[in-house]
C-alpha cells in the first residue's frame, strides 16, 4: 500500500507490494595443478608444444607445483589430465577446486531472499557471515515496535515506547518500558486515510536481524545480531520530537521520563520519513548519537523526489539510503539525490523483500511473513551489514564505518543517478574494516581466439628486389588485461623464412619466440605484464618466395579484473 500524505509533523511508514523471486547461476573456466617431478623451472616451454592452449598462471610454495588454467569451452578435461599425466616429467595432475563460502543457512524462505546473495542487486551477505553473523552488535530498530515471532524473539532486547500521545500509541497511555507493536492501522476519520496494520518494525527487524539457520523462515543481514525495538510510530504515524527521543535513548544516552537502556545501539535504523527540512532538535538527536559512537541509517524517502525535501534523510551525519530493485537500478518510487550516501535491494515491479510480520489485520494474530517494498526495506540491509562491521572491528568510528560503506559498495549494474556510491557489499566492507586495507581485487582468465584458417602472403621474388609476404591477423580485447599469453599456431613448409609480430593496442611492437615444432607446425609466443583493452594486430612476414603456408589459430589468455 502506498500513503501519498506528507506532513512535517508525522511521519509515516514505506510502501508495501506482494512478490515472487527466483534464483540465478553462474559458471568458472576450470584449473589444474601439476606436481612435476623434479621442480621443472621452465614448465611453460615444456608444455606449450603439445598443448598451445593452457596458461602457466604461477608456480606454488612447493616448486614442484604449478597451477595450470583451462580455457572455457574445454569440456574434455577427463582426457586431457590423462594425456599431461603421461608426460615423463609430469608426477600426477589434480583439479584445482573451487570451493566457496560454507555458511548456507537452512531457513525455509532462503532462497526466495534474492536481496542478499544475487549478482544484480544482491549485498554479498553469505560470503560476510563466513567471516562474522554480527555477534556482540546491537541494532536499534525506531519504528512500530515488535512482535512475537520465532524468527526474531531469541535476538530481540528490551526495547521501550517513547510515543507520548496516549491515541497514536493504543496502549492506554504514553511512554512507558513496553514497545510492544499494537498495530498502526487507521481510519479515514482517525488519520484522513484507510489501512490496516503493517507490522512495519517487526518487517524491518527481521531483514536487519532474523535468527538464520532455525529451519525457519528467513535469514537476517546480522543474524548474530541482537535488536532493540524503540516504538516512535503508531496510529497515523509518528511525531518527530518523539523520533528525536528515541534516537538518544536508543544510543544509550539519558532521556528525561525514561528507564536507561542498558544495550547502547551501534547503528540506529530509521526506516521512516517525512516531508521538511531537519529540525534543529532532530539534529541535535543525530548529532548526540552519533557522539556516542551509534551510526545511523535513514531511509531516502518513496516519493521519487530528491531526498533533500525529506527528513531526517536531510540531516547531517546520517547515512541516507536509496533502494534498487532486483535489477540493480533505482526502484521507481526511490527518492535520490546528492544527499543519499548509498543503495540497498528494497524491491520494485513483482519483487520484494520478505521478511517477518504478524497476520493481523488490525490486532496481533499470529507470526507469518510477508514481501513488502520501499526505502524501509533498503535501509535495515545497510543498518545489518554495519552490525557485522562492528561485530568484526568493535573499535571501528563512525566515519570509519561510513567511509568503509561507501569505499567498497558495488558499481550499479543498471541506472541509479542520485543513489550514491552504489551498492552496499557487505563482505567487502567486513573485509575493509577488519584489516584496514581496499577490498582484493579479483582476476580472471578471459580467452580470445582468431576464428578459422588464415592463408599466408608468400614472398615474391622480382628481377630487381624480393617483396616480402605480409599478413595482419586481429585480436580485440574486452578489456585491459596482465599477465597476458599470446600462443600462434602456424603450419609452413620452413619456418625460418617466418618471423611474426604483434602490436599491442598501447601500440608496442613485441616479436614471437618460435617455442616448438612438429612436422611443418610450429608453436610461436609471446607474454606482456600488462595491456589496455583494444585491438591486437598480428604480422607474419615470409621473407623467401616458394613456400606458402597458414595461421590455423591465435589464442591471447589474459586475467582480467571481475
Amino acid at each position: 500500500m502506498q500513503n501519498t500524505m506528507k506532513s512535517s509533523r508525522k511521519l509515516l511508514c514505506a510502501a508495501l507490494v506482494i512478490a515472487a523471486t527466483g534464483l540465478s547461476a553462474t559458471s568458472n573456466a576450470g584449473q589444474l595443478i601439476i606436481t612435476t617431478k623434479h621442480g621443472e623451472s621452465q614448465l611453460a616451454d615444456r608444455l606449450i608444444a603439445d598443448f598451445p592452449t593452457l596458461t602457466v598462471k604461477r608456480q606454488m610454495l612447493d616448486a614442484r607445483r604449478w597451477v595450470i588454467n583451462v580455457p572455457d569451452g574445454d569440456a574434455k578435461l577427463n582426457n586431457l589430465i590423462t594425456r599431461l599425466q603421461e608426460l615423463p616429467f609430469v608426477d600426477y595432475v589434480e583439479n584445482d577446486i573451487r570451493v566457496y563460502a560454507s555458511l548456507v543457512p537452512n531457513d525455509a524462505y532462503y532462497s526466495q531472499q534474492w536481496a542478499l546473495f544475487e549478482d544484480a542487486a544482491g549485498i554479498n551477505a553469505q560470503a560476510a557471515q563466513d567471516i562474522t553473523t554480527g555477534s556482540g552488535a546491537v541494532i536499534a530498530v525506531v519504528d512500530t515496535g515488535y512482535i512475537d515471532h520465532p524468527d526474531l524473539d531469541a535476538n530481540r532486547l528490551p526495547g521501550y515506547d517513547m510515543i507520548s500521545t496516549a491515541n497514536t500509541a493504543r496502549d492506554g497511555d504514553g511512554r512507558d518500558d513496553d514497545a510492544r507493536d499494537e498495530g498502526d492501522y487507521s481510519t479515514y476519520w482517525m488519520c484522513g486515510y484507510a489501512s490496516d496494520s503493517s507490522w512495519h518494525g517487526s518487517h524491518v527487524a527481521g531483514i536487519a536481524a532474523a535468527i538464520n539457520d532455525n529451519a525457519t523462515g528467513i535469514s537476517g543481514v546480522a543474524p548474530g545480531a541482537k535488536f532493540v525495538p524503540v516504538r516512535a510510530l503508531g496510529a497515523c504515524g509518528g511525531y518527530l520530537s518523539d523520533i528525536a527521543d528515541a534516537v538518544i535513548w536508543a544510543s544509550g544516552a539519558a532521556v528525561s521520563g525514561t528507564t536507561a537502556n542498558n544495550n547502547p545501539a551501534d547503528v540506529i535504523n530509521l526506516s521512516l520519513g517525512g516531508a521538511g527540512t531537519c529540525s534543529t532538535y532532530m539534529q541535535d538527536a543525530v548529532n548526540e548519537a552519533v557522539n556516542a559512537g551509534a551510526v545511523v541509517v535513514v531511509a531516502a524517502g518513496n516519493e521519487n523526489v530528491n531526498a533533500s525535501g525529506s527528513t531526517p534523510a536531510n540531516c547531517n551525519n546520517v547515512i541516507t539510503v536509496a533502494a534498487v530493485g532486483r535489477d540493480g537500478t533505482r526502484a521507481s518510487y526511490s527518492n535520490y539525490g546528492d544527499i543519499v550516501d548509498i543503495a540497498a535491494p528494497g524491491g520494485s515491479g513483482n519483487y520484494g523483500i520478505l521478511s517477518t510480520i504478524d497476520s493481523g489485520t488490525r490486532t496481533s494474530t499470529g507470526a507469518t511473513y510477508a514481501e513488502y517494498q520501499g526505502t524501509s526495506m533498503a535501509t535495515p540491509h545497510v543498518a545489518g551489514v554495519v552490525a557485522l562491521m562492528r561485530s568484526a572491528n568493535p573499535n571501528a568510528t563512525v566515519t570509519e564505518i561510513t567511509d568503509a560503506l561507501q569505499a567498497t559498495a558495488r558499481a550499479f549494474p543498471g541506472t541509479c543517478s542520485g543513489c550514491g556510491a552504489g551498492i552496499v557489499d557487505a563482505e567487502a566492507a567486513v573485509n575493509y574494516v577488519s584489516g584496514g586495507t581496499t577490498p582484493v581485487e579479483t582476476w580472471e582468465t578471459v580467452s580470445y581466439r582468431t576464428s578459422g584458417v588464415t592463408v599466408l602472403a608468400d614472398a615474391r621474388s622480382t628481377p630487381r628486389r624480393n617483396i616480402d609476404g605480409v599478413t595482419n591477423v586481429n585480436i580485440t580485447t574486452n578489456n585491459d588485461g596482465q599477465n597476458i599469453e599470446l600462443v600462434v599456431i602456424i603450419d609452413h613448409p620452413n619456418h625460418s623464412e617466418l618471423s611474426v609480430v604483434a602490436q599491442t593496442p598501447d601500440n608496442t611492437q613485441m616479436a614471437l619466440t618460435r617455442m616448438g615444432q612438429n612436422g611443418t607446425t610450429a608453436v610461436y609466443r609471446m607474454t606482456s605484464a600488462t595491456a589496455s583493452a583494444g585491438i591486437w594486430t598480428l604480422t607474419v612476414i615470409d621473407s623467401v618466395a616458394g613456400n606458402r603456408g597458414a595461421m590455423i589459430r591465435a589464442t591471447l589468455q589474459q586475467e582480467e579484473l571481475q
